[in-house]
């Protein structure tokens, strides 16, 4: 009983202590406004989202090695990425020097927005074309629904690429996101 009365004046009185404290009003973190991105920042950092595509697609290549059961292909494979991650690191330490915050993180954060932004693209010009094929088909224009046809097969196949892509740059379900 005694435990349990002094635990509740505790409390009240950690409460009573929390409820006096009023918070600050002024802003303890300070804005800082983006310097300007020099040319020189620009090709590194499209020199490191281009390290970093190597890098996952040999990544993925040793992975689908390692499936097929070639281990000599797959330690290749392995021994480039690890020379790819090398790169970056130099190159994303060159970037910290020069006053860029986290490059490895903002390239592959560039990266999967372009993924993004082309899995966008194409699953649009796949709704323009199935739309397009179906007017054809309805006015019974059939040269005009084989051309829509053929154009809807290769924008198909060119999600299909662009799909894999985002799926190796990390992009969990690139179809989802693009709606």
């Amino acid at each position: 009983m005694k435990k349990t009365l002094l635990m509740m004046v505790a409390l009240f009185g950690t409460c009573a202590a929390f409820a006096q404290t009023t918070p600050s009003t002024t802003s303890t973190t300070t804005t800082t406004t983006p310097t300007a991105v020099t040319p020189t920042e620009q090709t590194q950092m499209k020199d490191l989202r281009q390290d970093e595509r190597a890098y996952d697609n040999k990544k993925a290549d040793a992975k689908q090695a390692i499936n097929k059961g070639n281990l000599t292909a797959a330690q290749n494979d392995l021994a480039a990425a690890k020379t790819d991650k090398q790169e970056i690191k130099a190159e994303s330490k060159e970037l910290k020097t020069e006053g860029v915050a986290h490059p490895a993180t903002l390239a592959s954060k560039e990266i999967k927005a372009t993924d993004e932004k082309k899995v966008k693209t194409e699953v649009a010009d796949v709704k323009t074309d199935r739309a397009a094929e179906k007017a054809a088909v309805a006015s019974g224009n059939t040269t005009a629904a084989a051309a829509d046809k053929a154009d809807l097969k290769t924008d198909k196949k060119d999600l299909k690429k662009d799909i894999k892509e985002a799926r190796r740059d990390g992009i969990k379900h690139p179809i989802r996101r693009a709606k």
